[in-house]
């Protein structure tokens, strides 16, 4: 038997502490190792995070350079290959990728090579999506600790973890106890593990030992009973090691064994700690607008610096915000309350840069299209024109809002009379659009019309633009349309879907196609009890699972109509109990096959969670990062951007731009909303006990959140919802584009593009996409009018590219997370960009 002594300090940069004190701790427990290290020639250590590394080069060069010799003498290892220990069931996959594409990037720079083993000390449970992350980065073995055995029990310490795309991990967790020890227990510690290797086929066992969370490490004591334990135990081979020389010896010793010694696992990682899928909702609901802007705004600059022959913009900085914010006690909300204030101040600045960037981009491509307007009578106000992008690899094709001002001034001309100004929205070919006016979003000087706002049904080309044209215009006529919208005092139809609501009701009445979708309970709302602290149960206690004492059901106190129209039908209504309520405006389409909600909470409890109800359930299929996974009714579970709700009667589809938590419980399916915890408390605590204490989220919040059938295509319907199309006011002129056009797509439609970025040499750009598991296809993207083949593409695996310019033409490379060449895609010839020929690149 072997046993490897991986010692380490687990440091969590914000938890009872902010980012400040995290970072600065990481120098004082790396300098304090290194000083161990010149003590006694036996002492190892591992280190991962990046950021902690980048922090000791900036702010103490001097230790910086130690860590770098003792990393030569093979004493130091670097692990990880993340910027730092991410939460993986809540960051978006793009994020997860993106944390080796910077961590790998840092630690080659730094030492000469990337760790090939992933790292996860603390994480709160793992993404079935993982394995392929970590294929895709050049990862070969993976160690972890949590869940440990007594809530994912698995066979083995050690076994291979098979993703969708057919990945292959060597994983290991170890055997007893945790990543790290407090300073009397390692005696007992390796006493425990003999123990349970003795009833293992694995006997190269790892040993985690150190002091951790705030930094730490092995301590002398630690040492000396090792030393001790050692001496009295001469038939065990007791090494001093680290992942790397860990997970050597035992594939070595794997080798040796029959190909099935390890078990399979398939599938995710999961679950502990359950309650931070929902705590802290306003920095969960802002972080996933801000991973979202950020990867919207990357996409459409890289696309239009592919077109402008420019370089695209650095967002190394918004993303390290990303990152840095998806850290595992950060955003599951497990931090104290001045930490998670200042990360959302970080989180705005990430927003007002990907807003920024955007902003530029759409600038850049304006100047080159045509956005010019119909002309005008002498000293009339001219159209404003509007540019339209879709930043998604395949057509657009619903209902945009355009607001603007009709005139510099108030018009006085319609004073009092709102239906009488002659508005006219047309499209790119000059045609005029079906529309509808809605209500503006201000409420100042009511009488007179200066600004309005309109809904229109548009269609954008792939990864493309419409310009289009709003004015005042005494020639308008609107234009007739099939199948309008109708609505009621209490309900709105569009066909296809109709919401109904009576005041007194627990309930609000959805109807499909005729008939009701969940029956008679109609769709509700809950409050349930909620003692546990911030993590949920510590030790998934059965009742912190299963949340079912109902405190309140809510009741429809209000009921309006908001728009009624040909294009939208839009009802607000008000679900309340006695200190808390929630606002949902129910939005109708015409020609739309599904429901729009946005939802607005006002919250005052304390212990409690605000659950949305829809009773129709059997099990369902949840996306999570990189993958899909089929639940049972097993609690409280993390799930991502959309779910498919399964059931005897049909099912539904949902999707929302902010929401984590759900379970299924009595043949419904439920969404957590909120939900009011203590900060960073893991006490079972009273509604009624510590009123001084704060609870999370009080006060007001919002999202939104889509209902649609059972086999609608629901991955596209959540992408647009959570990056829906840029709608930029833009200076009229003529250019050398036309009014409509396309800079790129994918095919397959079902390949999901994950981003388009600035590649990190500098040399063009690169795309990163993936097929849903269990399909097969040749791939091509159009990029700028020509088309790039990509090869054969296997289902669930991480595929990346790199797109650049070779001599007079475009060539479209393999690369691996780390943006390192695979293999060469074989392309026709594509000539370069040329900005005299711009508009030949960009056809209708």
């Amino acid at each position: 038997m072997q046993i490897h002594l991986i010692g380490n300090a687990h440091l969590d940069p914000v938890w009872l502490w902010d980012w400040q004190e995290g970072l600065n701790e990481g120098i004082t427990t790396v300098k304090t190792i290194l000083d161990m290290m010149d003590e006694d020639s036996d002492l190892t250590f591992i280190r991962g995070e990046a950021v902690i590394y980048e922090h000791i080069e900036k702010n103490d060069p001097e230790t910086f350079d130690r860590i770098r010799q003792r990393v030569i003498e093979g004493r130091w290892d670097v692990v990880g290959g993340t910027y730092l220990q991410p939460d993986t069931n809540l960051a978006g996959i793009e994020t997860l990728a993106r944390h080796f594409t910077r961590g790998q990037l840092y630690f080659k720079s730094r030492f000469g090579s990337a760790p090939k083993v992933a790292w996860q000390a603390d994480s709160f449970g793992h993404t079935a999506g993982l394995p392929e992350v970590l294929a895709a980065a050049g990862i070969e073995s993976f160690a972890f600790t949590r869940p440990d055995f007594n809530r994912l029990p698995l066979r083995e310490p050690a076994f291979w973890w098979k993703g969708a795309g057919g990945a292959r991990i060597l994983c290991y967790r170890p055997m007893m106890g945790w990543y790290g020890s407090n300073r009397d227990e390692v005696s007992g510690r390796l006493d425990g593990l003999v123990a349970a290797a003795e009833k293992s086929q694995v006997k190269t066992v790892g040993c985690f030992y150190g002091l951790g969370n705030h930094g730490g490490g092995p301590s002398r004591q630690q040492l000396l009973e090792i030393k001790k334990w050692a001496q009295a135990h001469p038939e065990i081979e007791v090494i001093h090691s680290g992942l790397h020389r860990f997970f050597k010896a035992l594939r070595v010793e794997v080798e040796s064994q029959p190909k099935d010694f390890l078990p399979l696992h398939e599938g995710e990682l999961n679950f502990c700690l359950r309650g931070c899928y929902s705590a802290a909702a306003r920095l969960k609901y802002l972080y996933r607008r801000a991973e979202e802007s950020l990867n919207r705004s990357e996409k459409t600059d890289s696309m239009i610096a592919a077109l402008t022959e420019r370089d695209g913009a650095d967002l190394s900085e918004a993303w390290d915000g990303i990152l840095f914010n998806s850290f595992h006690d950060i955003l599951p909300g497990s931090s104290i309350e001045r930490a998670l204030q200042d990360q959302q101040y970080w989180l705005g600045s990430v927003m007002h840069t990907s807003q920024h960037v955007e902003l530029s981009a759409l600038n850049e491509l304006a100047l080159r299209v045509d956005t010019t307007v119909k002309s005008v009578e002498h000293d009339k106000p001219t159209g404003v024109s509007a540019l339209v992008w879709n930043p998604h690899s395949y057509p657009f094709q619903g209902h945009i809002e355009l607001e603007a001002c009709l005139d510099y001034r108030p018009i006085t001309n319609y004073r009092d009379s709102e239906d009488q100004v002659p508005v006219r929205i047309s499209e790119a070919n000059g045609k005029p659009l079906p529309f509808q006016l809605i209500e503006v979003e201000n409420r100042s000087m009511t009488d007179v019309h200066w600004r309005k706002r309109a809904v229109v049904p548009v269609s954008i080309p792939a990864m493309g633009w419409k310009v289009i044209e709003m004015a005042w215009d005494k020639s308008a006529k609107m234009t007739a349309v099939q199948n309008p919208v109708t609505a009621g005092d209490n309900w709105v139809d569009n066909g296809s879907y109709q919401i109904k609501a009576e005041i007194g009701q627990e309930y609000i009445e959805v109807c499909h196609e005729g008939h009701s979708l969940f029956g008679s309970k109609g769709l509700s709302a809950f409050v349930v009890e909620d003692p546990w602290g911030s993590w949920g149960g510590m030790l998934e206690e059965p009742d912190s699972i299963h949340l079912n004492e109902v405190r309140e059901t809510w009741k429809v106190t209000a009921v309006r109509i908001l728009e009624s129209g040909a294009e939208l039908g839009r009802i607000w209504i008000r679900l309340a109990g006695a200190k808390s309520r929630l606002d949902l405006t129910f939005s109708l389409y015409r020609d739309r096959n599904a429901i729009d909600v946005s939802a607005r909470i006002f919250w005052d409890e304390r212990s409690a969670r605000l659950k949305l109800n829809f009773p129709m359930c059997k099990d369902a299929e949840f996306e999570v990062p990189g993958a899909v996974v089929t639940r049972q009714q097993e609690g409280e579970l993390p799930g991502g951007r959309w779910v498919r709700v399964n059931s005897n009667e049909g099912g539904f589809s949902f999707a929302s731009n902010a929401l984590y938590n759900f379970d299924m419980k009595d043949d419904s399916f439920r969404a957590t909303i909120v939900r009011a915890s203590r900060y960073a408390d893991d006490v079972k605590t009273d509604p009624t006990a510590d009123l001084w204490r704060p609870a999370m989220d009080l006060g007001e919040l919002s999202f939104q959140f889509l209902i649609a059938p059972h086999n609608a295509p629901i991955a596209e319907l959540a992408s647009n919802l959570e990056q829906p199309p840029i709608v930029q006011l833009v200076t009229p002129k003529k250019g050398s584009l036309p009014r409509e056009g396309s800079l790129a797509s994918l095919q397959p439609r079902s390949l999901k593009l994950l981003a388009l970025k600035r590649a990190e040499n500098g040399n063009g750009f690169v795309m990163r996409a993936q097929l849903p598991a269990g399909e097969k296809s040749k791939g091509q993207l159009n990029w700028l009018g020509h088309p790039l083949e990509l090869g054969e593409l296997e289902g669930g695996k991480i595929l990346s590219w790199q797109i650049h310019r070779a001599a007079s033409r475009w060539e479209c490379e393999r690369v691996d997370i780390q943006e390192s060449p695979l293999a060469l895609v074989k392309t026709s010839p594509v000539k370069a960009t040329s900005k005299k020929k711009e508009e030949e690149l960009c056809p209708r």
